[in-house]
């Protein structure tokens, strides 16, 4: 079935596979069914809607409407509600029943939900069981961490994405299991290595891209299980470290020079046309171990999923991202961990039959309700009896069929995030004129009003003849011209 979006005009069809997937979810509530309505966005635009409600590495500083102490936050500085530290947030301070309110049927339910949006605290950060890692979000079990995201048990990393189980990584992304890395993307079981790309199992070596089982090699590409390779050719383990000795790795120049040289170098040899392995009847890109899986990137362990970005262990999921593990008959959801049949959420863990609902920990069966832990039959934060909730949501319903509410994600204009601060703006990059012609939010740069101490020009072009003290200096990007900061631990 061929239909137009709505927004964009693009066309994109609706298969067979996604109209029995809306029919398998169908909710039952005072005995009547709710059917979803098919999409009127095109795949790539829902997701575009969800990532809107994601922040994963723009921080700001913020104040705890309970202590009033300073805290880190994703949030902008402009954010109209209330925050507070993870750990106020989890304690019994606060009832989130307390902010209970009834339905106002004299206004759309997204304007209800807003209303109740506001008066609930929001945790500063997403993050769990963290040591030393202030400046992190989307992460945890991670230790003496600054600037990572969507990771956890890290230790001692730097400005890194998507690290699980990891230690002393800096400026790398998708790492799994990994030791000693730095400028890595999509490695596993790795160490002592710099300039790796689609690799496992390698160690002490510099710039590979699709090698498994690889130690002590240099600019190579597609090798299997090979030692003391330089640019794809076997050499003695003498020859070997004399020509790394003469490529001077400690020179930013020479480094910089490798890595144009070696991207052209790599070129030579044939590409994977995607990073897909054991997986049946699949189509994306850096799928493992799926079976049925369409339109989905970044995902391992799954089955009939469709238009998934970023998740484990997924079955009968459509239309959602980060689903990092255990999430089964879910639609149209931003972040979860182990959820059974839910649509409609952001942020919601070892829950089920959920809509409608943003930061819910172990509850069932819970409508348009926002910070619940541990709850059942509940309406926007107010408890029901069990018939008392179905009739409820019934009603609810009814009135956003009505409204053409029924069956879509919350829109983007009601992300609390300027779009440019999200991970939309990383899938889908806009300009600012056209994020303002959608109505939607965006935030200029505000540089930090620091004097300048050096240029990335004038600093060394040796490691070794740097000191300790540059970590005092203010430098400035010759790229963007953002000033920053050279951590001790970089160092």
């Amino acid at each position: 079935m061929k239909k137009i979006c709505t927004v964009s005009g693009e066309e994109f069809e609706i298969s067979q596979r996604e109209q029995d997937f809306l029919k398998k979810i169908i909710p039952i509530f005072n005995g009547q069914e709710f059917s979803f309505p098919e999409p009127t966005l095109s795949p790539a635009e829902r997701i575009q809607q969800i990532t809107a409600h994601r922040n994963e590495q723009y921080l700001y500083h913020a104040k705890s409407c309970f202590s009033k102490k300073s805290l880190i936050s994703v949030y902008p500085k402009n954010f109209p509600g209330k925050l507070c530290s993870r750990e106020e947030w989890f304690s019994d301070i606060w009832n989130p029943m307390d902010f209970g309110i009834d339905f106002d049927f004299s206004h759309t339910f997204f304007e209800n939900y807003i209303a109740l949006q506001k008066e609930i605290p929001r945790a500063a950060t997403v993050t769990i069981g963290n040591e030393n890692c202030e400046y992190t979000t989307g992460t945890g079990y991670c230790r003496n961490c600054y600037l990572i995201n969507s990771s956890e048990y890290a230790e001692d990393c730097l400005y890194s994405k998507l690290i699980q189980k990891g230690r002393d990584i800096v400026d790398s992304s998708y790492v799994y299991d990994c030791e000693l890395l730095y400028e890595c993307f999509n490695v596993k079981n790795c160490y002592d290595s710099r300039y790796l790309h689609n690799c496992k199992n390698c160690r002490e070596s510099w710039f590979l891209k699709n090698c498994i089982g690889c130690k002590n090699c240099f600019g190579c590409v597609n090798l299997r299980q090979k030692q003391y390779y330089f640019l794809n050719e076997k050499l003695t383990k003498e020859e070997y470290e004399k020509n790394i000795t003469k490529l001077e790795l400690n020179k930013r120049s020479s480094i910089t020079g490798m890595r144009k040289n070696f991207l052209t170098f790599a070129l030579q040899y044939p590409q994977k046309y995607a990073e897909i392995l054991n997986c049946e009847n699949c189509t994306g890109d850096f799928l493992l171990d799926s079976k049925n899986c369409i339109n989905c990137y970044d995902l391992e362990k799954s089955e009939d999923v469709y238009n998934v970005y970023v998740g484990g262990k997924n079955k009968d999921v459509h239309d959602c991202t980060n689903m990092y593990v255990n999430a089964e008959l879910c639609y149209k959801i931003l972040g979860v961990i182990d959820v059974f049949n839910s649509a409609f959420c952001i942020y919601i863990f070892h829950s089920q039959n959920m809509l409608y609902c943003e930061q819910c920990f172990n509850c069932n069966d819970c409508f348009g309700c926002i910070g619940l832990r541990k709850k059942s039959y509940c309406v926007f934060n107010k408890q029901y009896s069990k018939k008392e909730y179905g009739e409820k949501v019934a009603e609810i319903i009814s009135y956003m069929q009505k409204t053409k509410e029924w069956g879509t994600f919350f829109p983007v204009e009601l992300s609390p995030f300027p779009y440019n601060k999200t991970l939309a703006n990383t899938y889908f990059p806009m300009t600012k004129k056209d994020v303002l012609k959608q109505n939607w939010k965006w935030e200029d740069d505000n540089d930090l009003q620091l004097s300048v101490s050096k240029n990335e020009k004038v600093l060394p072009d040796n490691i070794a003849d740097i000191s300790s003290s540059i970590c005092n200096e203010v430098l400035i990007c010759k790229k963007c011209n953002k000033k920053y900061k050279i951590q001790k631990s970089e160092l």
